[in-house]
């Protein structure tokens, strides 16, 4: 017999061995297979699990908010204006920090209120509620926020700490709409009767990199 037919015929199940003339045991080698098998699998298993019954984290961007990043409120406009920008708030010691870009203003004085509603759908703001203020505050929601002013090119970037005021929470800004009252005072509405609003936005979560 030749060396290809020896190797086939000791390849099958029950040829024997030339060294000892009995046949050869198929499961001899399955014995010593099977445990190195499962060492390797066992160390893959660890290199990919991390923890035992842990899922792997998430490494995607974006996957969760960053905290700190507060509430910001897109305006748009009401009352036949033309007024656009944002109003964010972020929490700052024991207040929060109120920052406004807004443009196409009347030049001159304005004011913002934080409103009971989140809800800016009523063409002259009527359907934000009235003015609000946090419970434990010492100002009126009226006067929560002091006056700004919009510079000749009806722009103002201004940025302006109100005590007892937070992002979130009790005395939190979330869950409410903001306000631009035209000149010094924070007035009511009344469905379809024109005031003093001329623009509105809904709190809502700031995203990373959202100004």
């Amino acid at each position: 017999m030749n060396e290809r037919e020896d190797h086939a015929d000791r390849s099958q199940p029950g040829c024997r061995d030339p060294r000892t003339g009995f046949a050869e045991n198929p499961t001899r080698h399955a014995r010593f297979v099977a445990p190195s098998l499962l060492a390797v699998l066992a160390l893959v298993g660890c290199a990919t699990s991390g923890e035992p019954g842990r899922a792997p984290e998430s490494s995607a961007p974006g996957a969760a908010a960053k905290p700190g990043l507060g509430q910001v409120a897109l305006l748009r406009a009401i009352g036949g204006s033309a007024v656009t920008g944002k109003v964010r708030v972020v929490d700052y010691g024991d207040g929060a920090m109120v920052t406004v870009a807004a443009f196409n203003l009347p030049i001159g004085e304005f004011r913002i209120a934080i409103q009971q509603n989140p809800n800016c759908t009523s063409p002259n703001g009527f359907s934000a509620g009235p003015a609000w203020a946090p419970p434990d505050s010492k100002r009126k929601p009226a006067d929560l926020v002091p006056a700004l002013y919009a510079n000749s090119s009806g722009t103002s970037q201004a940025s302006v700490k109100v005590a007892g005021l937070r992002a979130t929470g009790v005395n939190g800004v979330a869950g409410h709409s903001v306000v631009v009252y035209a000149g010094s005072r924070v007035t009511e509405a009344r469905p379809d009767v024109p005031n003093e609003r001329i623009a509105c936005g809904v709190f809502d979560v700031t995203e990373p990199l959202q100004f």
